[in-house]
């Protein structure tokens, strides 16, 4: 797994954009997963838009490239099972991403807004394909937080949130059923999954 990580710069031809888990120096070192926010040296908002397509590009690649090395590991019956997952997840994140940015559709900033939030969901899958979490959040305190937004903001009912927990539910029945050797990451998936949901809801607020 480690060289594909260190494989994208050279395969997507990359020099300005650091291609590594996202606020760390190494993998092995870091606790987030995904690739790294862009380093965009101009601030306009053509080149902020810009590299924010990129960026939404590049995790796009890097979670392929997880998805796949993932895949070849599998039975045909739990291929089939993981790209049902996979397709329930894109449809999640378009519902999300455009849920986001649907205030500023019209505005230029709607490019940066809506290509650095399907960054950072891939970057979220990236991590529930390997089993790992982006979030530092407790379990209660993420249930609490989680809890919260959903009934402040009347998103229990939103397409995204039905969405998303569809996907939280395959996801974690197909880690149950998968890593049966390592009850903890089947045990964990729901916390995990949870954490990510609640980061991104609070992006809208």
């Amino acid at each position: 797994m480690q060289k594909i990580f260190k494989s994208l710069p050279v395969a997507l031809g990359l020099s300005c954009m650091a291609i590594a888990p996202a606020g760390s120096q190494t993998i092995a070192q870091s606790q987030n997963y995904g690739v790294a926010p862009p380093a965009c040296h101009e601030q306009t908002q053509i080149a902020l838009n810009f590299c924010a397509v990129r960026w939404a590009k590049t995790a796009d690649f890097l979670r392929s490239l997880v998805y796949e090395d993932i895949k070849t590991q599998l039975t045909s019956a739990k291929q089939i099972q993981l790209k049902a997952i996979e397709t329930n997840w894109n449809s999640y994140r378009e519902k999300h991403c455009l849920d986001l940015s649907k205030p500023f559709r019209t505005g230029s900033i709607y490019p940066l807004l809506y290509h650095s939030c399907l960054a950072r969901v891939t970057n979220d899958r990236i991590a529930d394909l390997l089993g790992k979490s982006n979030s530092q959040l407790s379990p209660d305190e993420t249930s609490q937080r989680l809890a919260k937004v959903l009934n402040q903001d009347n998103l229990k009912n939103s397409a995204g949130q039905i969405q998303w927990l569809r996907y939280q539910s395959l996801q974690c029945r197909f880690e149950a059923l998968q890593f049966t050797e390592t009850p903890q990451r089947a045990k964990q998936c729901r916390d995990r999954l949870a954490a990510s949901r609640l980061r991104e809801l609070e992006k809208i607020r």
